[in-house]
């Protein structure tokens, strides 16, 4: 904050004289000041945390929402709205469509799908990858709802999630970790930055294309972390959304050509 950045901006008069003060040195008169005027917008922060949880932003409406409370500790409505979310799960996490037009086929790996030992095994594959990609940029691909690239942000540097999905409205995951999440991106056929790592679980048996989709995703990183499902318990015989139906000896020379 400087005397040009004071001049430089269009403040009312008080936000300007609590600015000058700050820069004077009389720092507590100016926060006390600053949040007089403050408490003027906590009813607009109170509405836009409401939209943002109405839009599916939980984090947002908690920081929205809690902003107001910080403003104006005794805006009472404010306090009931963050409260209700402070309860409640995540609207998206409730979507009856989460989990694709067959929920109860162990497709897409959502919180609260029936399989729970299914989600189980999903799990473990990105707990067994933390220590790999500690400390480095990651991709993960395939991401679907996100659960996996919220647990690589604990270890890895940073994380963006890609996947063919397109969530509907009020439906698209939001983690605490903040993952960037990318929906509606084909791997056969769509670019990928550059990072250190990729993960692909469970993703390459439903590539069209999965040897172009392979040689795209080398030139962006110099480790993949992949697996593949047996094809003798998980091939297209029970799920038509494979389309690949690789051994182990195929997949492990597609994955290092």
């Amino acid at each position: 904050m400087s005397s040009d950045a004071v001049a430089g901006r269009s403040r009312s008069p008080a936000h300007k004289r609590a600015i000058e003060l700050w820069m004077e040195g009389e720092r507590q008169r100016a926060f006390d000041s600053l949040l007089e005027l403050a408490a003027d917008q906590a009813e607009l922060l109170n509405d836009l945390g409401v939209m943002a949880a109405e839009l599916g932003g939980r984090p947002e409406a908690l920081s929205l929402l809690g902003a107001a409370l910080a403003v104006d500790p005794d805006h009472a409505e404010a306090r009931a709205n963050r409260d209700r979310l402070d309860g409640e799960p995540a609207p998206w996490r409730t979507s009856a469509s989460l989990g694709g037009p067959d929920p109860e086929l162990p497709e897409r790996a959502f919180p609260g799908m029936p399989a729970a030992p299914v989600m189980r095994e999903h799990a473990l594959r990105y707990a067994f990858t933390l220590d790999l990609v500690a400390g480095l940029r990651v991709l993960d691909l395939g991401c679907g709802t996100g659960y996996g690239s919220e647990m690589l942000t604990w270890t890895a540097t940073s994380v963006e999630g890609f996947d063919l999905w397109r969530p509907d409205a009020g439906e698209t995951p939001r983690w605490p970790g903040a993952p960037r999440l990318s929906f509606g991106h084909d791997l056969c056929t769509d670019a990928l930055p550059d990072a250190d790592a990729a993960v692909a679980f469970e993703v390459i048996e439903h590539l069209e294309d999965a040897p172009a989709a392979l040689r795209r995703i080398w030139r962006s990183v110099s480790l993949v972390i992949a697996s593949f499902p047996n094809p003798v318990f998980h091939g297209s015989h029970h799920n038509p959304y494979h389309v690949n139906d690789w051994d182990l000896e195929t997949f492990e020379r597609e994955l290092t050509r």
